[in-house]
């Protein structure tokens, strides 16, 4: 659903009115739970969100996944549980929001954009949304595929910092791993502006300029989708939160100058494609200019051609008097007019020659 039509559905409808903005990408939400301290971790799936309180370890971290937006009813137990507030709710539901930070009471609530590309080399933007609590993380995301799998290996391997640390650095350690695929999608997309570069160069006529400007819409996108979240990422630092550590603000600050480098690499990107926009057109102005100049010096060549043909197919009567035309009972004259026109076009073959413009 685009945003014009999320638009239209939510005209008349209550601020905090529950609508699913996107696409049914699995058949059944799903519930996953990671329990994880520095000594154990525990996963496990529920059928239910009706089950997900008495499921949850109090002395551990957890971390609740829950894939599949598009039942609501879902959505809305896990926020009566947690006491999320339904504007909340209603932005969770709302998959074509910008990034944002928002601190309560009980929770900080945060959304990304989790960026892939598709088979077809294309963007994939995908909404994830964050709850922050004491000792809780829950997350909610569209569909199963996402970029955490490099995050779950490292929990249930005890490799790293993760299990010896609370939900706060668990919330860095995702935001961190969306950011990190910000940069494959970003190498990806510099290997197809170097092809779009090479056609652009080699002259592909009109049509090359259609993969550059979708090239040039996906960079907007991709844009739309990091810029806010610059902002998203210092308000963790500005707000100085109860639910996050000092120490944890350091990677934060860590994360945002990579942020800062993702969207520097966006706009760099942008200035280049509007710079092959230009030498394109730059190319064409040039070609059609060679026709114009080449046509040009044809029109100037057959013009005092054309005048002295015009002037010699008047028909004066030469026998009314000898003033007229007399050229026309030459023996010699119509060979005489054929010497004077190919002396005519010789000269100025030759005067464009000497001012080099062809």
């Amino acid at each position: 659903m685009s945003e014009k039509r999320y638009s239209e559905k939510k005209k008349w409808t209550s601020p905090g009115s529950l609508i699913f903005t996107g696409k049914q990408k699995v058949d059944q939400a799903r519930i996953t739970i990671i329990s994880y301290d520095k000594d154990s971790i525990v996963e496990k799936e529920i059928s239910s969100a009706e089950d997900l309180p008495r499921e949850l370890t109090n002395h551990k971290v957890n971390w609740v996944n829950v894939v599949g937006l598009h039942q609501i009813s879902t959505i809305e137990t896990i926020g009566s549980f947690y006491k999320i507030h339904p504007l909340v709710i209603e932005d969770i539901l709302n998959v074509n929001h910008s990034p944002k930070y928002e601190n309560y009471t009980d929770y900080i609530f945060v959304i990304a954009k989790m960026i892939d590309l598709n088979k077809q080399k294309q963007i994939n933007i995908e909404q994830v949304s964050f709850i922050l609590g004491k000792n809780l993380l829950i997350t909610f995301q569209e569909d199963e595929e996402d970029v955490f799998d490099l995050i779950r290996n490292r929990l249930k391997s005890n490799a790293g910092r993760i299990r010896q640390n609370g939900a706060d650095y668990l919330l860095y350690r995702l935001l961190d791993t969306i950011v990190d695929n910000y940069y494959s999608v970003l190498e990806s997309m510099e290997d197809k502006m170097d092809e779009l570069d090479e056609i652009i160069i080699t002259g592909g006529g009109k049509r090359s300029l259609e993969p550059v400007y979708f090239f040039r819409r996906e960079l907007m996108r991709l844009r739309r989708a990091v810029f806010p979240l610059q902002e998203t990422i210092f308000s963790f630092e500005r707000e100085k939160e109860d639910f996050i550590k000092k120490s944890t603000y350091l990677f934060f600050r860590d994360l945002k100058d990579h942020l800062k480098y993702v969207y520097e690499t966006i706009e760099t990107y942008r200035e280049i494609v509007t710079g092959m926009i230009e030498v394109h057109m730059s190319v064409e102005s040039r070609r059609l200019n060679e026709v114009i100049k080449v046509l040009t010096i044809i029109s100037t060549i057959f013009i005092p051609l054309t005048f002295i043909v015009g002037v010699y197919g008047m028909n004066f009567n030469t026998r009314i008097s000898k003033w007229n035309m007399p050229e026309l009972n030459w023996v010699y004259g119509y060979g005489f007019v054929w010497i004077v026109m190919l002396i005519i076009t010789a000269l100025m073959i030759g005067f464009f020659k000497r001012k080099k413009w062809f």
